[in-house]
């Protein structure tokens, strides 16, 4: 009997709900979304969306995404009023290592929330292959005989004690964010529990809105202020939005978190590393209570390592892994998971496979943010759930190197955006043009706010190359870090005794006290590219013989 695709059923009216079933209506004859909350008629907060009263951007991969799905989409957030950020070039951006030049990179959209709900939803609701079913929660799920199949959902109109609704489907999708019950749904059907990761900087914020003060027009559209981990904790960030309105978010980490009172919120903000948001915001007309949020953890549960799962059933968003927000990544990867979902149903394979397959290819678009959020949260002693590794604060000390390096070099900080917007892997950081620049630039970092010229795109410089060499005096066992690159421990001279970190473009065998060999047994030899407190990065050099351990530029 060939398989049917009459029916899919999505839980949750989140991002990833929404886009979800936007990516089922071209697999399904019908698509049925079920939300618990009653939706808004306007772009307006629901209380399903517990961050929706804070500051929320849209990175270009995931702006393009949606725009492949909704044309137009774009178009009608500026016509309501969200505002086009250039990143940097619009932004005023004091990083970690000071102050950023506002290079020419890329884009980002900021807005309210509910605009962009609102937006998707009313395009979603006007296409007839999707259900709008609100103000309905989900009781639990409907499961073949032995339970190796989802075939549906029981739901039931919320706070109604009606009887439950059977919802029948071929394919079901959990998209119920932090809150899922997914695990608790499966362990009823004798399913293990899924093991779960949890990094939790104690994280807390609060925001509010501000009218925009007539005439006021500093240089920049939004402001971005980030505490000097480990040492700060404290972030402040300033966006537009519709309305004429500033969102303003205040944040702390470890436990240092911003108040709620008139009082308390301004003199957070004045406590930042600049006083430009407190100047901003301090005689400016507040639209809004404050109101805070702290339910930041980053939380991944492993479905792809269970070795059963029940056919049918994926689970998208933050039910699967949710980010610490404060790096604005869950949007994006909402849509890249929808994107997979969408190339895993085009795929020959039945709805049990493409569930399964689905289930391994979600977590590893959630690999990359997960490394950026929880590096950086790991910088915090504070951090609940898990400890930095030796691993994890050498790369750590090297993306000291990078951000600081971005700030005045456009083509390192397009490499360092185009990673925190995804359309760049973290490990691009690594790859030898970046290495070899946060070896060989030493640039002056920009003084403050009145010294961020120069807007010069990526490429328009080249630095000039120039080799340090170094000799190999010992190793040990290697990770990959990419495609074809390998890092070993090891210990160099002239500063023996140190932690190393040997980038080398193929594995070494690294041999005496300076004998360096590759696996084909020919001579190599390697050139210092960077730095990173107590670790060096080497690469390996074509075209070198080795002396003594030393390289000599064949003439």
């Amino acid at each position: 009997m060939s398989e049917t695709r009459d029916h899919a059923v999505v839980i949750g009216g989140s991002l990833a709900g929404l886009l979800a079933a936007r990516v089922l209506g071209d697999h399904f004859d019908r698509v049925t979304l079920v939300e618990r909350d009653r939706f808004p008629g306007s772009p307006d907060y629901r209380p399903g969306i517990a961050q929706s009263r804070h500051l929320h951007v849209l990175w270009n991969r995931g702006l393009e995404l949606i725009e492949g799905w909704f044309p137009g989409a774009e178009k009608d957030l500026l016509g309501a009023g969200a505002h086009d950020v250039g990143v940097p070039a619009d932004l005023l951006w004091l990083t970690s290592a000071g102050w950023r030049r506002r290079f020419e990179v890329t884009r980002l959209l900021t807005f309210s929330r509910g605009l962009l709900d609102w937006t998707i939803r009313t395009r979603l609701a006007a296409d007839g292959r999707v259900r709008l079913l609100d103000g309905h929660e989900v009781a639990g799920l409907l499961a073949s005989p032995g339970g190796d199949r989802i075939i549906g959902v029981e739901a039931r109109e919320r706070g109604s004690r009606s009887p439950v609704e059977s919802l029948e489907a071929d394919l079901v999708v959990d998209a119920t964010g932090r809150g899922s019950k997914t695990p608790e749904w499966l362990a009823g059907l004798g399913y293990p529990a899924p093991k779960q990761t949890l990094v939790d900087p104690l994280l807390g914020y609060a925001s509010r809105y501000y009218a925009i003060p007539a005439g006021f027009d500093p240089g920049w559209k939004a402001l971005y202020l980030q505490a000097d981990a480990p040492r700060g904790t404290r972030t402040g960030a300033l966006f537009p939005q519709e309305g004429d309105r500033w969102i303003v978010s205040l944040f702390g980490m470890g436990a240092d978190y911003p108040p709620t009172d008139e009082k308390g919120f301004l003199e957070f903000a004045a406590s930042l590393r600049s006083p430009l948001l407190y100047e901003a915001i301090r005689d400016a007309e507040p639209l809004s209570p404050i109101v805070s949020y702290r339910r930041t953890a980053n939380h991944r549960r492993h479905y792809e390592r269970m070795r059963r799962w029940p056919g049918r059933y994926a689970v998208l968003g933050d039910a699967v892994c949710a980010f610490n927000p404060l790096y604005g990544q869950g949007m994006s990867v909402a849509a890249i998971s929808a994107m997979t979902l969408d190339t895993c149903l085009r795929e020959r394979a039945g709805l049990d496979e493409a569930a399964r397959r689905f289930q391994r290819r979600v977590a590893k678009n959630a690999a990359g943010p997960w490394l950026i959020a929880t590096g950086e949260d790991l910088r915090y002693g504070t951090t609940k759930g898990q400890k930095a590794t030796v691993r994890t604060r050498v790369i750590n000390r090297y993306v000291e190197r990078v951000v600081a390096l971005a700030n005045v070099d456009p083509r390192v900080c397009a490499r360092m955006v185009n990673v925190l917007g995804l359309t760049a892997p973290p490990e691009s950081l690594f790859l030898p043009d970046v290495l070899w620049r946060a070896a060989t630039k030493r640039a002056r970092q920009p003084s403050g706010p009145d010294d961020l010229e120069g807007r010069q795109r990526p490429g328009d410089r080249r630095p000039r190359r120039r080799g340090l060499r170094l000799t190999i005096i010992g190793s040990r066992s290697a990770d990959a870090l990419g495609d074809g690159v390998v890092a070993a421990t090891a210990r160099v001279d002239p500063r023996p005794g140190e932690a190393a970190v040997a980038v080398a473009e193929r594995p070494l065998e690294v041999r005496g006290g300076t004998a360096v060999a590759g696996p084909d047994g020919e001579g190599v030899a390697f050139e210092l590219v960077g730095v990173v407190e107590r670790a060096a990065v080497v690469t390996v050099v074509a075209g070198l013989d080795v002396v003594a351990g030393l390289g000599h530029q064949r003439s």
